[in-house]
C-alpha cells in the first residue's frame, strides 16, 4: 500500500525535534559512508526563473531510497513532493507533498551544524529574513536551546513585525525586529541568513569573534546572500554537499575564484569526527546549504512512520504495478 501524505497529513505528523533527530541520523549515515546520491539535476524550463529539480537518493544502511521533485512556474509558485521506497522489496510506500519537509529539514540542518559550530554559551539569534526558511530556522534554533533572544530584520517592516509577534506571542520567545541587518546582527551569537537576494545581504564586516553563521537562502546561482568576506572571515566552512553549494550558491560560485571547494568540509563529515569543530571562542564559523537529497529522504522516513503510527493520509492501492508481471505474455 502507498501511502498519500498531503500538506495536513505532513504538517500533523512531524515537529522539528523529529527532523533533528532525522538529520543528525541522515549525516551519519551519510558520513560513515551509507548513502548514494548523485548531485540534482536542474533542468531550466520556459521563462529564466522557472525550473525542475530533480534529487535522488538511497540509504543503504537504513534501507530506504527515494526522490524529491520540486518545480516552479513563475507566475504560480513552487511545488514539492517525495516518493520513498523501500530498498528490500522496491516497494513505493508513500507519496508526500514536501513543502514543510523542506522548510524542516534545512531548519533542522542548521542546528546539526550549529550544535558543533556555535559557542556553547551562545544565546542571541540574529535573524536576516521573514519568510518561510527564516521561520524555520528560527524554529530550530528556538528548539535547539539558542534562542534566549532573538533579532529579526527583513526589507519589509510589515513582515518582520509580524515574524516577530508570531514568536513572542505563540512561543512566548524574547524577540524584537529592528531596522537593519547590522542592527540585527550586532551582539548577535548566531547568524542566521534566509533571504532571497541579488545583492549581499550579511557582510563579513559585521562578524565579530565567536560568531557561527547559518547562510541557506541562496540555492541559485543568481542570488547573494552573504559577501565574500563572510568567507574570507570564516576560520570555518561547512556545507552540506561541497559539489552543492559551489556549483548552485551563487555567493559560493563567485567565491571559486579563489577559495576551492576542497577548503570546505562536508557537515556529514563534521557530525562523524572527520572534520573539525570549533576549538576556541574566537573563531568565526560557517554553515552554508543548498540542501541535499538525504535531508529530503531521512526525513521522509521519519514522517512516513509518524504518519502510520497515527492513522493519517490515505491508502493508495494497486500503485504502481510491477512491469514484470503485468505484462502480457507474447505469442509465438
Amino acid at each position: 500500500m502507498v501511502l498519500v501524505l498531503r500538506h495536513d497529513d505532513v504538517r500533523a505528523s512531524v515537529k522539528m525535534a523529529d527532523a533533528i533527530e532525522a538529520m543528525e541520523s541522515g549525516f551519519r549515515e551519510e558520513g560513515e559512508g551509507g548513502v548514494q546520491q548523485p548531485q540534482r539535476t536542474n533542468i531550466v524550463i520556459g521563462e529564466p526563473k522557472g525550473f525542475l529539480r530533480l534529487g535522488p537518493c538511497v540509504m543503504k544502511n537504513s534501507r530506504w531510497m527515494g526522490f524529491k521533485a520540486m518545480n516552479l512556474a513563475e507566475g504560480v509558485g513552487v511545488r514539492y513532493q517525495v516518493h520513498l521506497y523501500s530498498m528490500d522489496d522496491g516497494a513505493l510506500r508513500a507519496i508526500m507533498d514536501a513543502q514543510l519537509l523542506t522548510t524542516l529539514r534545512t531548519g533542522a540542518a542548521s542546528a546539526v551544524a550549529t550544535r558543533r559550530l556555535a559557542r556553547r554559551d551562545a544565546g542571541i539569534v540574529a535573524v536576516i529574513g521573514s519568510g518561510r526558511e527564516a521561520f524555520m530556522q528560527l524554529e530550530a534554533m528556538r528548539v535547539a536551546g539558542y534562542a534566549k533572544l532573538a533579532k529579526v530584520y527583513s526589507p519589509t517592516k510589515a513582515n518582520r513585525e509580524s515574524f516577530a509577534a508570531y514568536f513572542r506571542t505563540k512561543l512566548a520567545m524574547n524577540i524584537i525586529d529592528v531596522a537593519s541587518a547590522e542592527n540585527a546582527i550586532d551582539g548577535a551569537d548566531i547568524v542566521v541568513a534566509a533571504i532571497a537576494s541579488s545583492q549581499p545581504a550579511v557582510m563579513g564586516r559585521w562578524l565579530r569573534p565567536g560568531m557561527h553563521v547559518n547562510s541557506v537562502g541562496t540555492a541559485r546561482p543568481t542570488l547573494r546572500e552573504i559577501d565574500e568576506d563572510v568567507l574570507r572571515r570564516s576560520d570555518i566552512i561547512v556545507v552540506d554537499s561541497r559539489n552543492g553549494v559551489f556549483t548552485e550558491a551563487g555567493d559560493c560560485v563567485v567565491a571559486k575564484e579563489w577559495l576551492a571547494p576542497e577548503q570546505a568540509c562536508e557537515l556529514s563529515e563534521l557530525v562523524c569526527g572527520r572534520a573539525p569543530a570549533r576549538s576556541s571562542h574566537q573563531q568565526i564559523t560557517l554553515f552554508k546549504s543548498v540542501g541535499t537529497a538525504v535531508q529530503d529522504i531521512a526525513l521522509a522516513v521519519r514522517i512516513y512512520q509518524n504518519a502510520r503510527t497515527m492513522g493519517l493520509g490515505e491508502e493508495l492501492d494497486g500503485f504502481p504495478i510491477i512491469a514484470d508481471k503485468s505484462l502480457p505474455r507474447i505469442q509465438h
